[in-house]
């Protein structure tokens, strides 16, 4: 018996729409699964746009800040937690505005190690520094950021197209104080893909950021308030968890008050554009 044209080309696109629709009701449980002793790297490159209004004058900078950071697991739990030490291999911040033209290597904050255990999903049970760094300046308030923030996963499995939330609040030591940040996001799954050779699931997201905090710096005690609007997309390693790759984008307007010998208030805008990638053995 023949087979006609038109029927070869029925029978291959229902093949489609099972394989579609099998792809579909596929679950994923994402979690943190991480080989102990086992070196993974990431390489940031951020781009940051800033614009800040002082004393009646409007200051713009550019920045970019490269970085190559390392997490080696020391201690997988029995409830799924694990226990990770993070340091620096490269940091780099090159800014440009009207009063400079420079580039800082930190050399002083390379290999020094943090220690961070995060749970499953993802979520920071405690942070530790192992080895202290003197830092100054803006080396200071580069360096003291957190390195490496992991997303939350969703707390049950998910089938492409699903959504779910996550509000993530931290806590994190710079310019002479502490500042504390919540990001909310809305998170959809895309598609299961292979990304870089790795069977990974494409998720993207957008979600709002508030930052607040209080501190001293030169002598001159401050305040600090902004809200903001964070996008990205990015490719997770079905396999542990790991995003393979990253590109995301996030604009914030915040306020800095000062007051001391001077009291004055900061207003500024700022635009980052910034890029991960899982560096291969």
């Amino acid at each position: 018996m023949r087979i006609s044209t038109r029927t070869i080309l029925l029978l291959l696109f229902a093949g489609a729409v099972a394989s579609q629709t099998a792809d579909a009701q596929e679950q994923f449980t994402l979690q943190y699964r991480l080989e102990k002793g086992k070196v993974y790297r990431f390489a940031d490159t951020t781009f940051v746009k800033s614009s800040q209004e002082m004393m009646g004058q409007e200051v713009k900078s550019t920045s970019t800040v490269l970085a190559t950071t390392r997490l080696v697991p020391s201690e997988i739990r029995a409830d799924g937690s694990t226990v990770l030490t993070v340091s620096p291999d490269l940091m780099s911040v090159s800014v440009k505005n009207a009063r400079m033209d420079t580039t800082i290597i930190l050399k002083d904050a390379i290999g020094k190690r943090t220690r961070l255990t995060i749970s499953k999903l993802g979520e920071t049970i405690s942070r530790e520094v192992i080895d202290t760094v003197n830092l100054s300046g803006m080396a200071a308030q580069t360096g003291r950021q957190d390195m490496v923030r992991l997303h939350l996963m969703p707390p049950k499995p998910v089938k492409v197209g699903e959504k779910w939330t996550s509000t993530k609040p931290d806590t994190s030591e710079s310019m002479g104080g502490k500042i504390a940040t919540v990001a909310t996001g809305d998170f959809t799954l895309l598609a299961k893909e292979t990304h870089m050779g790795v069977q990974c699931l494409k998720i993207s997201y957008v979600g709002k950021l508030t930052i607040s905090g209080k501190g001293s710096m030169n002598g001159a005690d401050f305040f600090v308030e902004g809200t903001g609007t964070t996008s990205g997309t990015y490719f997770v390693d079905i396999a542990t968890g790991m995003p393979v790759r990253e590109d995301s984008k996030y604009d914030m307007e915040s306020t800095v008050a000062l007051t001391g010998a001077q009291n004055m208030t900061i207003p500024s805008s700022t635009s980052v554009t910034a890029h991960r990638t899982l560096l291969k053995d």
